[in-house]
């Protein structure tokens, strides 16, 4: 079953590398494929190919009879690839299996996540309605765990950017995704919501997947530090949409370096700041790492042919989840 489920997931992973939106890009008849990726083999040994779409609904969409007898209540994963990766790696599981939370991880997180959606399409795309129907079905799920707006910065933000067009970006991420959220919580008023922002990415400009390439080349050809200090700036704006009724708010950024170092520019592993400091429960602004370094490539997933550019690693999404649970989940479980 575990293996159905993970290559179920590798399958929509490869669709979305073929049917990436460049909505809110520059029109470009140059954007490439990610065929590519069909071929490519992830660190596990799974193969990436082409398969059929996902369904609008399918059994397993809905709970069976003991899940809806649970009484402990529910936490439900939603949104990006981020999203996608964690509930692939099951990292959320582990992390709750290790620590002594009343809290179940609802198994449908695959169905409500979309690799490569940005804020701006979620509302109603598959994954949302399902999110939606999901939630008023079952009151149980008192939680979300909501990873959105990292493809909105990857496909507008420019190193050349003013500081008013970058504010109006941040802005446009931030209207977006409150819309996401106030639908939610009057679906279930006592939904607390946990937005889930990102790590450094490790970015290079002769990258062997074609589509980080292109992604590198549009936003200009960032330095580490430019485009690291881009996503602290974005983070710690969107430290305000919390309002620690409903809307809980973290990021992750410097988490990787922290745990894996940074060996291609000798910066050894457990150097950076603690993750107990970084984007803590009252302070979720607060950063980690330096910022003038990438993630190192080992803490990506490795494809075989190239590390990930932007997606962590199995170990780093459970390290993600950790420090979710540690910073955010045990103050409003």
């Amino acid at each position: 079953m575990i293996n159905y489920v993970s290559n179920f997931l590798l399958i929509l992973f490869v669709l979305f590398f073929q049917n990436f939106s460049y909505a809110d890009a520059d029109q470009n008849s140059d954007v490439p494929s990610y065929s590519e990726i069909g071929n490519l083999t992830d660190e596990f040994g799974f193969n990436i190919r082409p398969a059929l779409s996902s369904p609008d609904w399918e059994p397993s969409d809905e709970e069976t009879a003991v899940e809806l007898q649970e009484k402990n209540p529910k936490i439900l994963i939603a949104g990006d690839s981020w999203a996608t990766f964690a509930c692939m790696y099951k990292a959320l599981d582990r992390v709750l299996n290790e620590n002594p939370a009343q809290l179940v991880n609802d198994r449908r997180c695959l169905r409500t996540s979309t690799p490569g959606i940005t804020a701006r399409e979620w509302p109603g795309s598959g994954a949302d309605k399902r999110t939606r129907k999901f939630l008023r079905k079952n009151l149980n799920i008192k939680y979300l765990y909501l990873s959105l707006g990292g493809n909105d910065l990857m496909l507008n933000w420019k190193k050349s950017f003013t500081q008013k067009q970058t504010l109006e970006l941040y802005n446009k991420n931030m209207s977006s995704l409150k819309k996401i959220i106030k639908v939610y919580t009057t679906i279930n008023p006592s939904l607390k919501v946990v937005l889930s922002g990102y790590d450094f990415p490790h970015f290079k400009a002769h990258h062997n997947i074609i589509i980080y390439r292109y992604l590198y080349n549009r936003m200009e050809k960032p330095s580490d530090l430019e485009i690291n200090s881009a996503l602290v700036k974005y983070s710690q704006w969107m430290v305000s949409i919390a309002d620690y009724k409903n809307i809980f708010y973290i990021q992750h950024l410097g988490l990787s370096q922290y745990y894996d170092g940074v060996p291609e520019f000798n910066f050894p592993l457990k150097m950076a700041t603690h993750p107990d400091q970084i984007s803590t429960f009252l302070n979720p602004g607060l950063v980690g790492g330096v910022v003038n370094l990438p993630s190192s490539e080992k803490s990506m997933v490795n494809w075989g042919i190239a590390y990930d550019a932007f997606h962590l690693n199995s170990e780093n999404y459970y390290h993600l989840m950790m420090h979710t649970y540690k910073n955010v989940l045990v103050n409003i479980l």
